[in-house]
C-alpha cells in the first residue's frame, strides 16, 4: 500500500496495512535544541526529520505547487531592522514587526485590504486563470508524485482564511458587520478560485486530497458565529466541496486551530470528511470529539504539554489515551501542532518509537 492509499483510506475509515505515521510540523528552535541533544546536524526541516525517523511524508510538507492566494507576489522587503526585531513587508503586501530570536506571532501593522477600494485595487492579483499560478514543472511534478505513490494534495486558503489573510483577523471580523458587501465579494471570489484555478489538475485526475485552511477558532470557540457560518459560508462550502468531488477528490478536510466543537456540524453538512489538528489546550480532544461526532475524520490531539512536562511517561499516557481511536480508524495521531522546543530530543525519540510500534499494531498493550 503506498502513502496516498494509506493516508486517504485511513482518514476515510477504510482498511490500511498500518496507520500513517506523521507529524504536522516542528519549530526551528526545536531543531536547534535537538542538535545539542544528539539529533543529526543535517536535519533542518520536517521533511528531513520524517525521513530520519522513517515516518510517512507529512501532507503538510508536500503540497502541490499551485498558488491560490494573491498573485503574483510582490517583492519581500525589510523596511527596518535592529538587533532584536525587524519590520518587513511580505509577498502579499502585509507589513509586520517580528522578533529575530524566537518564533512567535508577529505584530501586524498593515494589511493589503482595509476597504472595498483596496480590494478593487488588488483585483489583478485575484485572477484564478493566471497560468503563472501553476509551477513551471507542474506536469513533471505531478507525474513523479503519482509514480512515487505520494498523496497529491493542495492547501486551499478557505473562506475565512483568505479574508483574515488579506484584511487581518480583527478587520475581517468587523467587516462582516461594517462592510458586508466586501465580505460577500471575498467569499464569492474564493468559490470562483476553487472552480477555475483547479480545473487543470482536476481534469488530469491528479488530486487526491484537499485541505481547506481556515483557522477561525480560538480557545472559547469559533471567531464567527455559527449563524454566520450557516448563513454565509455553508452553501459556499457545499459548492467548493462539490467542485472537488466532481473532479475525483476522495478526501476533503478542514484545518482549524482552537475549539472546533461548534464547527463540526457545519463541516459535516458541507460534505467534508473531517477536521484537525485537535488542539488539546483549546479543548479539542479527539477522544471527546469522536464520541460527539462519530464518522468524522480526525488527526492530531497528542498533548505537547504532556511530553514537555512528563517526558517518556507523558508520551506513553498520551498514546494510550488515543489508542481506541487508532483501533477504530479515521484518525492519525500527532503532536497537536508544531513540535515546541520544550520537548526534549530523548522524549521525541521515545515517542516516535512507541508510536511507530502502535500504529503497526493498534491492539498492542501499552
Amino acid at each position: 500500500m503506498n502513502q496516498c492509499e494509506r493516508f486517504v483510506n485511513c482518514m476515510k475509515f477504510g482498511k490500511v496495512d498500518r496507520v500513517p505515521d506523521m507529524e504536522l510540523g516542528v519549530w526551528p528552535e526545536t531543531l536547534a535544541r535537538w542538535r545539542h541533544e544528539g539529533m543529526p546536524w543535517w536535519i533542518d526541516n520536517l521533511f528531513q526529520l520524517s525521513d530520519h525517523f522513517h515516518m510517512d511524508k507529512s501532507f503538510n510538507c508536500d503540497w502541490m505547487h499551485i498558488n491560490d492566494r494573491l498573485f503574483p507576489d510582490q517583492e519581500f522587503r525589510v523596511v527596518e531592522r535592529n538587533s532584536g526585531w525587524e519590520i518587513i513587508e511580505s509577498n502579499i503586501g502585509m507589513k509586520m514587526k517580528r522578533g529575530l530570536a524566537n518564533a512567535s506571532i508577529p505584530q501586524f501593522l498593515r494589511f493589503p485590504v482595509e476597504t472595498a477600494g483596496d480590494y478593487q485595487r488588488i483585483s489583478d492579483r485575484l485572477n484564478p486563470e493566471d497560468s503563472g499560478r501553476y509551477s513551471p514543472d507542474f506536469d513533471d511534478d505531478l507525474a513523479f508524485r503519482t509514480m512515487r505513490g505520494e498523496t497529491r494534495g493542495i492547501n486551499f486558503c478557505g473562506l475565512f482564511g483568505f479574508g483574515r489573510e488579506i484584511m487581518g483577523l480583527e478587520n475581517f471580523c468587523t467587516a462582516i458587520y461594517d462592510e458586508p458587501e466586501l465580505v460577500e465579494a471575498i467569499l464569492d471570489d474564493r468559490v470562483k478560485m476553487a472552480e477555475l484555478l483547479y480545473r487543470r489538475i482536476l481534469e488530469a485526475g491528479g488530486l487526491d486530497f484537499v485541505q481547506i485552511w481556515e483557522d477561525m477558532a480560538y480557545k472559547s470557540g469559533p471567531l464567527v458565529s455559527p449563524g454566520f457560518m450557516e448563513g454565509k459560508m455553508l452553501e459556499r462550502y457545499i459548492e467548493i466541496v462539490g467542485i472537488f468531488r466532481k473532479g475525483g477528490v476522495r478526501l476533503v478536510m478542514m484545518d482549524c486551530d482552537g475549539n472546533i466543537e461548534k464547527m463540526v456540524p457545519i463541516i459535516k453538512k458541507a460534505g467534508m470528511d473531517g477536521i484537525y489538528p485537535c488542539e488539546i489546550a483549546a479543548g479539542s480532544d479527539p477522544v471527546k470529539l469522536r464520541k460527539m461526532f462519530p464518522g468524522v475524520g480526525l488527526a492530531g490531539g497528542i498533548d505537547k504539554r504532556a511530553l514537555a512536562g512528563e517526558g517518556a511517561a507523558g508520551a506513553k499516557s498520551e498514546l494510550r489515551r488515543v489508542q481506541p481511536l487508532i483501533k477504530e480508524g479515521g484518525y492519525i495521531p500527532y503532536i497537536d501542532h508544531f513540535i515546541p522546543p520544550d520537548i526534549s530530543y530523548g522524549t521525541f525519540c521515545y515517542y516516535c518509537a512507541l508510536k511507530s510500534e502502535l500504529l503497526a499494531n493498534p491492539d498492542m498493550k501499552i
